[in-house]
């Protein structure tokens, strides 16, 4: 899902400036979400010897050291692979590589090689008008606006549509409302990026077949290529949103990255015909430079000064594959920038844009070593502590929060509150037990009791529910003093499915206590997107309205008071 949209950023602050009064939908999944499986990939990628593919483990190794060295980064995963084979994969902290995982709109591809399987079975034609599809509830003066809006517009996002995210938080018929909105210029006149236009493709597999795309593509796709565990979000009328939503598993990603560049291809089976992903990693529309080095095709970046593809999501999800080396990069992250901002695109380009040999002689020492530093980025690789003397001051109290109108966002980050309509009144007491042996953090929100085990030098992973949607959430804690001798526990909490992490900080100060959260993304991250809204003639009114203010100074104090309040609370 894209984030980044001015208004969208409006209405997000608009709704958690006070939670309290939170009480209508966002965008709610369909149904429950479960917390996913943490398990292997079924028919996984062979693990090889980099050397054995002509790469050296050296040039690994120094590729995850630069990537860990990278805080702006704020990696979760990587996996390197070449001609279908695994070279190296790390996971980062407390990410777990088993664990199915969020995507924005790396999962925009997925949707295109859903309409590949159409085109391939005649089914749908590039040159059908989307009017046309859409006969029946297409507005008169729609089919003469849009008379020549084609499937081909959608997939390269020249659709001229304006009907965004944001106005579809309100919206029950997407479909409809993408029809009847407004546009600027004519379709197929230039490049303007929307997530609605990837929705509608989701909305044309479900026209022209009856059924949803998960179906189609779990049949066709998922099923022979051992992609499972998979679950897509779904618009109020239960089509996958196409644009956004999509859990998968980081090899599972990968899988449908290699059969790009296998040109449709899985264990000798022609899946997609090579005529359209020929077509679809094409470039077709030319956005401007300053968003990136890579041209669109149908739903895929296409490298504008090297030959490769991109499958692309913001805050770091990332697809990157080198047609003629076979080198494909598979990464998740939880930066504080979006899409092609992030300077990894830099680093990824440096190690894996040129050449390599077939073969290296094997270096058995090297390889060791790669694995060394990949195993030594994973915290779960560490050693377990137990209790000491500086947990006491916290054990076995509840800590209060005594003024109702303290700022307060609860326990779920504020992305997925937003994504996932999980609003709570907000932290009301906070406290810490002991259960086998570790410390249990319960933390009383309006409507809820969560309940997390907290690994003391490894994380400890619980599930956590909010709002009918659970997520797995790896938890690492730490008891220490700061300068002034006060005890202090720092909690930090990944939210392995997404790219969403949450620090709490609880300060004892005689009977009172101070609880500091942060997030990322967070405060850089919003600041940067209302700074840009508040330089823009329509957005700043509509800024104002919902925060009170736009000046520099008073957007930093809102989007703290917002993303990392503090609390005091009382023993």
């Amino acid at each position: 899902m894209n984030l980044s949209t001015a208004s969208r950023t409006l209405q997000l602050l608009g709704r958690v400036a006070d939670v309290r009064t939170a009480t209508e939908p966002f965008l709610a999944p369909e149904g429950d979400k479960p917390a996913l499986p943490l398990r292997p990939a079924q028919q996984p990628f062979p693990r090889v010897s980099p050397e054995e593919e002509g790469v050296s483990s050296r040039h690994l190794k120094k590729f995850l050291e630069e990537l860990a060295a990278g805080r702006d980064l704020y990696m979760q995963d990587v996996m390197v692979l070449r001609h279908g084979k695994v070279l190296c994969e790390a996971a980062f902290g407390g990410q777990d590589l088993r664990c199915p995982k969020y995507t924005f709109s790396a999962c925009k591809s997925v949707t295109s090689l859903a309409v590949g399987l159409l085109v391939d079975d005649g089914l749908l034609s590039l040159d059908e008008k989307v009017v046309d599809i859409f006969d029946d509830i297409a507005p008169q003066a729609t089919k003469r606006r849009l008379k020549n809006l084609s499937v081909e517009h959608l997939l390269t996002m020249r659709s001229s549509v304006v009907f965004s995210e944001p106005e579809a938080l309100t919206e029950e018929d997407w479909p409809r409302r993408f029809l009847g909105s407004a546009q600027k210029g004519e379709p197929g006149a230039e490049f303007a990026y929307n997530s609605l236009n990837t929705y509608m493709l989701s909305a044309i597999i479900r026209r022209k077949t009856g059924r949803g795309m998960t179906e189609l593509l779990q049949e066709r796709l998922f099923e022979p290529m051992g992609i499972t565990d998979t679950l897509w979000e779904k618009c109020p009328q239960g089509i996958e949103k196409g644009g956004w939503g999509l859990y998968i598993r980081p090899e599972d990603m990968a899988k449908l990255g290699q059969l790009v560049l296998n040109g449709g291809q899985w264990q000798g089976r022609q899946l997609i015909s090579r005529a359209y992903l020929d077509a679809a990693v094409t470039a077709h529309a030319f956005p401007p430079h300053t968003i990136g080095d890579y041209d669109y095709g149908y739903q895929i970046w296409v490298g504008r000064h090297e030959r490769s593809f991109l499958f692309n999501g913001m805050l770091g999800q990332n697809v990157l594959g080198y047609p003629d080396s076979g080198i494909l990069v598979v990464t998740n992250a939880g930066a504080d920038t979006d899409f092609q901002e992030s300077r990894y695109f830099e680093i990824v380009s440096r190690y894996f844009g040129g050449s390599f040999p077939d073969a290296l002689p094997e270096d058995p020492q090297a390889r060791e070593e790669l694995e060394a530093a990949a195993r030594s980025l994973s915290w779960y690789s560490r050693p377990g502590q137990g209790l000491t003397e500086a947990a006491a001051p916290f054990l076995n109290r509840c800590f209060t929060v005594r003024d109702d109108k303290a700022p307060s966002t609860g326990l779920l980050p504020l992305a997925l509150q937003a994504l996932h309509n999980s609003y709570t009144g907000g932290v009301e007491a906070v406290s810490v037990s002991v259960r086998d042996g570790l410390p249990e953090l319960i933390y009383r929100e309006k409507d809820a009791l969560h309940r997390l085990c907290v690994g003391l030098g490894r994380p400890r992973v619980s599930a956590l529910t909010f709002g009918g949607c659970s997520y797995q959430v790896a938890a690492l804690g730490r008891f220490t003093h700061d300068e002034e001798e006060q005890p202090v526990f720092y909690i930090r909490l990944e939210f392995l499915e997404t790219p969403c992490v949450r620090v709490l900080k609880l300060v004892i100060d005689g009977d009172r206590v101070l609880l500091k959260q942060t997030e990322t993304p967070g405060v850089p991250y919003l600041l940067r997107k209302l700074r840009r809204a508040a330089e823009q003639p329509l957005s700043k009114p509509l800024l104002l309205m919902a925060l009170g203010g736009a000046e520099d100074d008073f957007l930093l104090y809102k989007t703290e008071q917002i993303m990392s309040p503090q609390l005091h609370m009382e023993i």
